[in-house]
């Protein structure tokens, strides 16, 4: 068998440059840079029961949906 025509737009031995992922997050610069005895801060929770109203609103009215299919005769 002959060698296999491949169909690439760019040959991808042409690439010299260094293709490996960076670690640039945001935790590997405090863990390398700010050392072991930094602790990183939570942010102020915004977690409140108003917040879930909507969903007390559509749990409200599928039950009530919930019922009145299983009063019908």
């Amino acid at each position: 068998m002959g060698k296999m025509k491949e169909d690439y737009k760019v040959d991808p031995l042409s690439i010299k440059f260094d293709q490996t992922k960076q670690d640039t997050r945001r935790d590997a610069w405090d863990r390398d840079y700010m050392g072991q005895y930094y602790v990183k801060r939570e942010p102020p929770t915004t977690k409140k029961i108003s917040n879930a109203a909507p969903v007390f609103v559509f749990a409200f009215f599928y039950v009530a949906i919930l019922v009145m299919i299983g009063s019908i005769k």
